[in-house]
């Protein structure tokens, strides 16, 4: 997700402050600054790799002994010939996560064995998978509450970025259902941005990534779908998944 020297987030920048916009870490910006440098065009980027993360606040209410602070992957922040800030935006990037591991297939792998699995299997297979309801239970909730602390930034004018791969972006189309509407980045908006693999690249080179799709709608859009589905299943369907498992069909 970060070929091309964070090609991401040169697009969302170019989208969100111009494209004359070019990305600095804010210890280069510093420098530009005591030598009178600036052009204006200059977006300090804070986050990992780039020299600088900035925690959210906890919540209201947090114990002090409470360790564990909120984080955006990055914030964009587009200043002006003085290096004050002019406008921001966040980026929030998110692959998935995995079940499981590899370790037991791999060791058999390097000891010239076939593997053998809890079934008993040989060759057998791997347990290990994608975890894709950590949508629903982990990615979800962030962008909200992420979503609605920017929304109190009066220099946050184009919302939260959440950038993924297209399958990630699919499951949180399939989990809020169909109904969201769209909008045009701006304050309390979340703009969900899904890239893919490009065309197979030559020997020795990587496969870039492509832009598959955009969808901006706004944090309370997020929220309500989230927390009021509408794409659920029939009804009775635990009640007939008993009959069905027992064997029995009610009279």
């Amino acid at each position: 997700m970060y070929e091309g020297n964070f090609r991401i987030l040169a697009e969302i920048s170019a989208a969100t402050f111009g494209t004359e916009t070019e990305l600095d870490r804010p210890s280069d910006v510093a420098e530009r600054v005591s030598a009178g440098a600036m052009t204006g065009n200059e977006v300090a980027v804070f986050g990992r790799y780039w020299g600088q993360e900035l925690p959210l606040p906890r919540p209201r209410g947090t114990s002090p002994a409470e360790s564990r602070k909120y984080y955006v992957d990055w914030i964009l922040a587009k200043l002006d010939r003085d290096g004050y800030l002019v406008e921001l935006t966040a980026v929030e990037v998110q692959t998935v996560d995995t079940t499981g591991n590899y370790t037991d297939q791999v060791q058999s792998f390097f000891r010239r064995e076939r593997y053998r699995d809890r079934q008993g299997r040989t060759p057998g297979y791997s347990d290990a998978g994608i975890n894709w309801e950590n949508v629903n239970k982990r990615i979800l909730p962030q962008l909200i509450y992420k979503g609605r602390v920017l929304r109190r930034e009066a220099r946050c004018t184009k919302g939260l970025y959440f950038v993924c791969p297209k399958q990630v972006y699919d499951r949180i189309r399939d989990r809020l259902g169909g109904n969201l509407h769209e909008y045009h980045p701006s304050t309390g908006t979340i703009t969900f941005r899904s890239y893919e693999l490009g065309p197979i690249a030559p020997s020795g080179y990587h496969r870039s990534m492509v832009l598959a799709g955009q969808f901006t709608t706004t944090v309370d859009q997020v929220a309500i779908a989230f927390t009021s589905p509408m794409n659920l299943p029939d009804p009775n369907v635990y009640g007939a998944a008993v009959d069905a498992a027992l064997n029995r069909q009610q009279p």
